[in-house]
């Protein structure tokens, strides 16, 4: 396997990265900015609140998952101290993960902060499942096994935020709004953690054994049903905190649901594991590029 191309996707992460204190973070936001979000999720002004229940349950639901997939990488990392496999030697898979695992706890960080200061609420909850979600990795696999099963997972969420990262950009160029600032910030990260992805796709998941390739999709699949279950609850709970249904009249949420459905498809729905933007049709490429300017997910 090439360790090199592992070693050079983070070989400048230092520079392409950033610290949640880093941002200039405001008292509060001023009417512009609700303003921005509203057209972001609605598509016009005038519906901050439901805009800010939309965000704050997205954001609060994305640092859960991102805190999840930062547990497992521990685990793996780990359990890769007794594997003498060719991709085991040295420090790149190491780095990598660690890396990976680290930005991933600070964006949980970063979201839960700014969902808290843009709702102006403690907004949590502590029904996340989180126990229920680590089980599947905890037992005797293998844990390149367990690393397919992850990436794959969390891929799905990292090609979603990255189109809403690329309309924020496309209406906002000059980065004015916070939120815009957000996304891109958080975006270096989730570039390398989409390049690592795709090296497992490339090189550990075409090394498993058939039986191997089995316990990944049933981890996977254990997955993607806890992160449903998550989102369904997450959704429920933003309903009756805020006292309304964000979702009514929601195109932001709309074309949210209908990306996650189809990258779902496009990355399990096959024998083999798919990258979003080698599978995509005209037409899944058309939504993508009327609703962030761009034809393109990753590439």
């Amino acid at each position: 396997m090439n360790r090199e191309q592992l070693h050079q996707i983070n070989a400048r992460a230092h520079e392409r990265t950033f610290h949640p204190a880093e941002l200039e973070w405001p008292q509060s936001f001023p009417q512009e900015e609700l303003d921005f979000i509203s057209r972001m999720s609605f598509g016009e002004t005038g519906h901050d609140y439901k805009a800010i229940a939309y965000i704050t349950k997205e954001l609060a639901q994305l640092a859960e998952i991102e805190r999840h997939v930062s547990a497992v990488l521990t685990y793996v990392l780990s359990e890769l101290q007794a594997d003498d496999g060719p991709l085991a030697d040295g420090f790149e898979l190491h780095h990598a993960l660690s890396c990976f695992a680290a930005e991933e706890l600070q964006h949980a960080n970063l979201f839960y902060r700014y969902v808290r200061l843009l709702s102006g609420r403690d907004f949590k909850y502590p029904e996340n499942l989180f126990d229920m979600r680590v089980a599947p990795y905890q037992g005797p696999d293998s844990p390149y096994v367990k690393l397919a099963a992850l990436c794959c997972s969390a891929y799905i969420g990292e090609s979603v935020i990255t189109v809403f990262e690329r309309r924020a950009r496309a209406m906002d160029p000059e980065m004015q709004f916070f939120f815009t600032r957000l996304l891109y910030l958080h975006g270096l990260d989730e570039a390398r953690h989409i390049q690592l992805d795709h090296f497992v796709f490339d090189h550990v998941i075409p090394s498993l054994s058939p039986q191997e390739k089995r316990r990944m999709r049933q981890i996977l699949d254990s997955t993607e049903a806890l992160n449903t279950e998550l989102a369904m609850r997450f959704e429920a709970h933003a309903k009756q905190h805020f006292e309304v249904d964000y979702t009514d009249g929601n195109p932001g949420h709309a074309t949210q649901l209908k990306l996650t459905l189809a990258f779902r498809e496009l990355v399990f729905g096959k024998q083999d594991i798919c990258k979003v933007d080698d599978a995509m049709c005209d037409e899944q490429r058309q939504l993508i590029e009327d609703f962030s300017s761009s034809r393109c997910v990753h590439a």
